[in-house]
């Protein structure tokens, strides 16, 4: 069954006079197929875009001070909280949740892999706080936004690298934007056509090509938006307001279903701002929801999930644009809303390793290297793997195998399997003990490989008596062998033999009886037409001769 959930955050409490914890926090909810509170992670004022979520653990950035609030999603506890130079306006995760990902107050941006503590900082390519971080799928690119109004696209590869020539400034510097930039969407795609959606204080969304740095289209909203977010499939955009209404700006619209050509990536039409329709938006006025803080789509699209200044959390019908429900009302603003990944899936890949505990940050190790490129010898992992660790295939010529080797299988099976007692059984009766008691063993029935065996035979204090005695022992086993083989080759014949007969007999037999059936119906007609014919006989001899071919059958 598909488990789907989602996390909320609050800024702060606006309800001191209620009977509600005054303390902020994180807030986990499961989505359906029950829609209920499954846990809360307390004293946490989170500020906005300062969650990020992993499978193992739920980072915070506190809105009030420079630290981040570490939890632990198995533990359900606080883990750690780890303070910083200065304040962490937006972080995200990447690299399969090793990398977190850190935009500060003065505009740099520090990568933390959480396994190792090793802390990288970019330099100061923004001129004020980094408001937003999103990473794209493939991990190897990731995009900044800052109230500058500029944007950064970053290579995460060269970040991390321990090189001291690699370059740790931007590839791609987007400055369209007239007004401070609140949020990103990256799209779902790892090929280089993936695009990203940016919002602005200039009240206006452009969509972009970040692997090229190409603007693709400018939409102008009519008010200030406060939250973004991406279809799955990349076939539109949620736009949230700050008088609590959304948008929904199709990429595919009128002027796109019209012609075959991709309006989106036409240059000659990349430099026309579009005003979206205003059929577009909607809104649940009755429900006094409040401003829109955040938004976060399903895992299929269907469903879309908006955070209120009220601390009202609202469902939304996309294909309808209509208001669904209100699963739950929270103590404080939602600044942050994040749909996870469901679970729940038949066979759903494992991950190949586990973080159970974090490592907090240190000054980046490959400062104190020699300088030429290689991993410190102080550099140390702190992850636990849950499987076989996947080593490449190198050779040009052979094949990889598909399946588990024999002593693969027997190595992660829990006992020992079944046809591996079978074969050595079958293997140590087959053995008779030696003749003479100063023998050693015909042969060890554990041996993985039968060379070493020979080889051990043959090693040290093997003697030609021994040698001798033992090609005598295989030289019997080979004559037993031919005289087995020969023994089932006659059964064989011998069982077709009998399967023939019997068959014959059984054709016989219905051949018989169908005789009978038809002289017993003559006879009753005879009978009712009151004549009486004389039986010569023939019958009964026929009957006679069948009894004697099967006597000569048997015989």
């Amino acid at each position: 069954m598909l488990i789907e959930q989602f996390v909320a955050a609050i800024s702060a409490s606006t309800k001191p006079n209620t009977g509600v914890t005054k303390d902020a926090g994180i807030f986990v909810h499961e989505f359906q197929p029950l829609a209920a509170q499954r846990h809360v992670f307390k004293k946490s004022a989170t500020a906005p875009n300062g969650l990020a979520v992993s499978a193992s653990h739920i980072f915070a950035a506190q809105s009030d001070k420079a630290m981040v609030h570490v939890y632990s999603r198995e533990k359900g506890n606080q883990e750690a909280l780890v303070p910083f130079p200065e304040r962490i306006h937006s972080i995200a995760l990447a690299a399969q949740e090793t990398v977190l990902l850190l935009g500060t107050e003065s505009g740099r941006v520090l990568a933390w892999e959480i396994c190792s503590g090793r802390l990288v900082s970019t330099s100061t390519s923004h001129l004020q706080p980094v408001t937003c971080i999103v990473v794209d799928p493939s991990s190897n690119f990731f995009l900044s936004g800052s109230s500058d109004a500029m944007m950064h696209v970053w290579a995460l590869p060269s970040l991390l690298s321990f090189s001291p020539d690699s370059s740790r400034s931007p590839i791609h510097t987007l400055s369209t934007h007239r007004g401070p930039i609140s949020s990103i969407a990256c799209g779902h795609s790892s090929s280089s056509a993936n695009i990203a959606v940016s919002i602005s204080g200039d009240k206006s969304a452009i969509v972009w090509d970040y692997h090229s740095g190409q603007l693709l289209r400018t939409y102008l909203l009519p008010e200030t938006p406060t939250a973004v977010a991406l279809d799955p499939a990349d076939r539109a955009f949620y736009v949230a307001y700050a008088d609590g209404s959304l948008q929904t700006i199709d990429f595919y619209d009128e002027v796109q279903k019209t012609t075959s050509i991709d309006v989106l990536r036409d240059s000659a039409s990349s430099h026309r701002p579009i005003q979206p329709s205003p059929k577009t938006r909607f809104s649940a006025e009755s429900q006094k929801l409040g401003g829109a803080l955040s938004l976060s789509l399903s895992w299929d699209g269907t469903t879309l999930l908006s955070g209120h200044a009220s601390g009202k959390i609202a469902t939304w019908d996309v294909a309808k644009s209509n208001y669904l429900s209100t699963p739950t009302n929270l103590p404080g603003p939602v600044s942050n809303l994040r749909f996870l990944p469901p679970t729940g899936f038949p066979n759903a890949p494992e991950p190949t390793f586990k973080i159970h505990a974090i490592v907090k940050p240190k000054q980046d190790a490959a400062l104190a290297s020699s300088g030429n490129a290689l991993v410190p010898p102080n550099y140390t992992l702190n992850v636990q793997f849950t499987g076989r660790l996947r080593d490449p295939h190198v050779s040009a010529t052979d094949k990889r195998p598909t399946r588990k080797s024999t002593f693969e299988e027997a190595l992660t099976h829990p006992s020992f399997p079944t046809s591996m007692l079978e074969e050595s059984l079958a293997e140590l009766e087959s053995w008779s003990a030696p003749s003479k008691g100063d023998f050693a063993p015909a042969a060890d029935f554990m041996a993985l490989d039968g060379d070493g065996a020979n080889a051990s035979i043959l090693s040290g204090s093997a003697q030609p008596a021994e040698i001798k005695e033992l090609k005598k022992q295989l030289a019997s086993l080979q004559r037993i062998q031919k005289v087995t083989f020969s023994q089932l080759s006659e059964l064989r014949e011998e069982k077709e033999y009998f399967l023939e007969k019997e068959r014959k007999r059984q054709e016989r037999a219905k051949t018989r009886a169908k005789k009978k059936l038809g002289l017993l119906n003559a006879a009753k007609r005879d009978h009712a037409n009151g004549d009486v014919e004389m039986n010569d006989g023939s019958d009964a001899t026929s009957e006679s001769e069948s009894d004697d071919s099967d006597a000569a059958d048997e015989s």
